[in-house]
């Protein structure tokens, strides 16, 4: 019977070494994460710094916003900070449709655009919506 307590020490040595293997995969994914939001709003940054030279290009800022929103909404733990950032993401896809109605009232686009516009728009309220239904549950 020398061997039960050989068997629990070599049982506690491996629990121990997979909670300090999680807890250090935990350590890097929140690194890797901090990291990856920095370079995604340095992006934004730049991007929208070209507003004052006249040289922004408004397609790209919005594609930034939406990877940056996008990431933050993947990696949130609250469901609430999940909402907060697809409430930004709705907002983005609701100027597009805004400016896209203009330009066809203006002649340069057609019915098409305006449901190309509307798709991903309606594609971010949907997932909204289930986020707002998986707050409240």
């Amino acid at each position: 019977m020398k061997s039960y307590p050989k068997c629990r020490v070599a049982i506690a040595a491996t629990v121990l070494m997979f909670t300090s293997s999680a807890r250090a995969d935990e350590a890097s994914y929140s690194t890797v994460v901090k990291e990856r939001d920095s370079v995604l709003s340095e992006i934004l940054a730049v991007r929208e710094s070209r507003r004052s030279t006249g040289t922004a290009d408004e397609e790209s800022i919005a594609a930034a916003q939406l990877t940056l929103y996008s990431f933050r909404r993947d990696v949130a733990t609250a469901t609430s900070e999940k909402i907060k950032n697809q409430e930004l993401i709705v907002r983005i896809f609701e100027k597009k449709l805004e400016s896209v109605e203009v330009m066809t009232k203006a002649g340069l686009g057609g019915k098409i655009a305006i449901l190309e516009a509307k798709a991903p728009l309606l594609e971010a309220r949907q997932r909204l919506e289930e986020l707002r239904l998986k707050g409240k549950a």
